[in-house]
């Protein structure tokens, strides 16, 4: 698997890089909550200091959250505010679907996903963008374009959340996001049991040796927290952890997350 190096974090390399969610619904909270990471990532980083593998290194701002993210002016003003908070690490932009398990529906938003993916390329802060790969090839492939087009990474991100897909649907999606220009090829399911769970693991390892791109698998919920915690073993590029609020269930907070990486 290549290496892809994103600012100053290189993925695939076998060291899991650590991503944040930014939250909010309005300015005030998304800012609120931008001050509060920036003070635990200052702490961390502090006691840290001799492990700068274990920085946070992606602060994803959910942008499915916010509820002006209709108005590309007060988005690309937003965007701005929050790369001057975190101008020394990863913004990865999401915005997040109902389909996909997103928080808002959004249907005002729906018809103008392209410009609000567009806002974000054009706006010189984001490094990374996510791409849900249901959005169908051509939207997909317009996105992807511009965003390589102005050194912008591309996550390619597929979420179950009801079930763990069988290993050969799994891996199927994994190629299509591969053919279809994804950087970093995330896939997030719902295990029934530890079994899917270990399932899972054991896919991540087996694919990164397989593919030519940084990989992330994970299963959501109380039964999946091994592989957020467990990614050294299975070659995870992306692991995802809270300050505050979490996007996903099973996320633990980034102290104990860091924690425990430190002692594999």
């Amino acid at each position: 698997m290549s290496e892809l190096k994103v600012r100053d974090f290189v993925f695939g390399d076998g060291t899991p890089r650590i991503c944040v969610p930014l939250i909010g619904r309005t300015e005030d909270e998304i800012l609120n909550h931008a001050n509060l990471i920036r003070s635990e990532i200052n702490r961390l980083d502090a006691m840290y200091k001799d492990h700068p593998e274990l920085r946070i290194a992606v602060i994803e701002w959910r942008t499915d959250f916010y509820e002006r993210v209709g108005d590309l002016d007060k988005l690309s003003e937003m965007l701005t505010k929050i790369r001057e908070i975190f101008s020394d690490r990863i913004l990865l932009f999401t915005f997040r679907s109902e389909e996909q398990g997103g928080e808002l529906r959004h249907d005002r938003v729906g018809v103008n996903l392209s410009p609000i993916m567009q806002t974000a390329i054009e706006s010189g802060c984001v490094d990374i963008l996510d791409i849900e790969v249901t959005r169908g090839n051509y939207k997909i492939a317009r996105a992807t374009t511009a965003a390589h087009a102005a050194n912008v990474t591309v996550l390619m991100s597929y979420h179950d959340t009801r079930n763990t897909p069988h290993d050969e649907e799994i891996i199927e999606k994994l190629r299509d996001m591969e053919i279809l220009g994804g950087d970093i090829l995330k896939i997030a399911v719902t295990p029934k049991n530890e079994f899917d769970t270990r399932r899972l693991m054991d896919l991540n390892k087996r694919m990164v040796s397989e593919s030519f791109k940084p990989i992330v698998l994970i299963a959501m919920g109380e039964k999946g927290v091994k592989s957020r915690f467990k990614c050294k073993e299975t070659g995870s590029c992306l692991t995802f952890a809270t300050v505050g609020q979490e996007s996903a269930p099973g996320q633990m907070e980034a102290a104990d997350l860091i924690a425990l990486l430190k002692n594999q």
